[in-house]
């Protein structure tokens, strides 16, 4: 996994790999504060070589560093998500973090600290029944506990218990007023129980505590979002920049931001692609307002979005080139979600025309023969889950059980998952109907083709629903209660996507009212 400076320095390479073979040798010689010192240079010289972030992580493990060995897998799967490797071994890592924080409880049972540190190993593996015993041992010897208190909170939160959730936050507001962090916290919990107003009451005191609080702004502008407040909850949401998770995510440090002005006339920008590939597909609508504005506009995207975007080079001044590649200077860049801030001064409305994206003809005439001649039957694809690595997202997936009751109705479905989630692959060979095509999908361009051959996309809140919105294909959206600000506020339709009709849980966590009311309305469209 080389990226392109790499591949277009050998002496740079060169320089790399001289480090981390001192490193080896090092280690090899019984000098490991000499060999993590080395690696840590190959690091400073390329924060992006894998095989450095790599070894360090494997160093602090073999030492016994696991709280640091954890970390240091963590910062190579955030810079690349899919590495099974580093995934495999911070799981390793955290096991055996939790087995050392077992043999020091046998020693002191009731040290909260300890019972604390072992809780938020098993809520990252996910063993959150587990992580609440041990934070309520700890206070149980240590009622007024903050941090237990706020990790209880937190994983009363993953147990779908939010009330109780909130009640840990006011135990430890009641031990301080001022405590910024709880008041965040609770507000957390408000917004995904959809009290809204009361949410935003918390982000507001927390950030007048703490006005330096960028998790709060941030929080604070999706508040803003939902409710449709446009004009502060893009100026607000700017404040993503100096949050913990995206304050080392910003790229071209080197270039001014542009936010609106000055003038681009004549001028070049770039645009880049900050998040998730819904999140690219949602705001591609804006690049070419952008382009009217500038003689030059390059756009940086994954690489599994390039062919997608393909036709906006039609654009005679737009340039399209994936993440991997180098490039030029610019006079300005802007990431692509903060273009709707930029553009404010112009639109008064979000751009909704559909479609801004379009399918390549070539791929429609294959997915075609992939599918088969037209049937009467409709033509349904299906998506029920996001990604499955990183951090997984169980509010938003719907297990393909839940689903089963679309099986009965005489459609012809197809899936849209390029991963099948492990949990859902004995479901999926129950499913003999559905056609399965994920090794096919290999971009977006790939799946954009597939669903511009159906009649209906029906999709949990991926980057499918994105894609096929942008399509301006007719699409279901089923979302979990607590709606993120790009779907608005118990509303059925979207502000950006005239064709998405949306199903909304009515109770937290439960899927069958959506999936009947779904269901209800596919067998009056297949009887159409």
């Amino acid at each position: 996994m080389l990226h392109e400076k790499l591949l277009q320095d050998p002496g740079h390479l060169q320089e790399l790999m001289t480090l981390l073979t001192q490193s080896i040798a090092a280690d090899l010689e019984g000098r490991p504060d000499d060999a993590l010192n080395l690696i840590g240079q190959a690091i400073t010289l390329d924060p992006a070589f894998v095989p450095a972030l790599m070894r360090r992580a494997d160093l602090l493990m073999a030492q016994e560093r696991y709280a640091e060995a954890i970390a240091a897998y963590d910062d190579c799967l955030q810079r690349f998500p899919t590495l099974e490797d580093a995934s495999q071994a911070r799981h390793r890592a955290m096991i055996l973090a939790l087995d050392h924080c077992q043999i020091m409880l046998e020693e002191r049972p009731q040290e909260a600290a300890l019972l604390c540190e072992q809780a938020a190993l098993l809520e990252r593996l996910g063993r959150f029944d587990e992580a609440l015993a041990s934070l309520d041992r700890a206070l149980e010897s240590t009622p007024t506990h903050q941090q237990a208190l706020n990790q209880r909170g937190n994983v009363l939160l993953h147990l779908n218990r939010h009330e109780e959730a909130v009640l840990c936050y006011d135990r430890i507001l009641a031990q301080s007023a001022v405590d910024a962090a709880a008041i965040f916290n609770r507000g957390n919990v408000l917004q995904k129980m959809n009290c809204i107003n009361q949410a935003l009451w918390c982000y507001e005191q927390a950030l007048t505590l703490q006005p330096n609080f960028p998790e709060a702004e941030m929080a604070q502008s999706h508040c803003l979002l939902l409710q449709g407040d446009f004009a502060g909850g893009w100026q607000h949401h700017e404040a993503r920049w100096r949050t913990t998770q995206l304050r080392d995510q910003g790229l071209f440090p080197h270039e001014p931001a542009w936010l609106g002005e000055p003038s681009l006339s004549g001028r070049s920008i770039l645009l880049w692609a900050e998040q998730g590939l819904g999140d690219t597909i949602q705001f591609a609508r804006y690049i070419p307002l952008v382009a009217d504005m500038a003689a030059q506009v390059t756009v940086c995207v994954p690489e599994s979005l390039r062919r997608l975007l393909a036709s906006l080079t039609a654009l005679p001044n737009v340039t399209l080139v994936s993440n991997d590649k180098a490039l030029t200077p610019h006079d300005f860049h802007c990431p692509l979600m903060s273009l709707p801030l930029a553009l404010s001064w112009t639109l008064a409305t979000i751009p909704a025309a559909v479609p801004y994206l379009h399918a390549d003809a070539e791929l429609k005439q294959q997915w075609s023969a992939v599918l088969g001649p037209a049937s009467p039957r409709l033509r349904v694809g299906l998506a029920w889950a996001g990604r499955q690595h990183g951090e997984l997202n169980y509010t938003r997936d719907i297990p393909l059980s839940h689903l089963r009751p679309l099986t009965e109705i005489d459609v012809e479905l197809v899936s849209l998952q390029q991963q099948i989630p492990a949990g859902d692959l004995a479901e999926l060979a129950q499913w003999g109907r559905m056609h399965r095509l994920e090794a096919a999908m290999t971009d977006m361009a790939e799946t954009a083709a597939l669903i511009d051959n159906l009649d209906l996309v029906i999709s949990a809140d991926t980057a499918v629903i994105h894609l096929a919105g942008a399509l301006g294909k007719p699409a279901w959206l089923l979302l979990r209660y607590e709606s993120e600000w790009r779907w608005g506020w118990q509303t059925g339709s979207s502000r950006w996507y005239p064709t998405v009709k949306v199903f909304r849980q009515q109770h937290r966590g439960e899927w069958s009212g959506v999936v009947e009311e779904v269901a209800e309305c596919l067998r009056l469209a297949a009887g159409r």
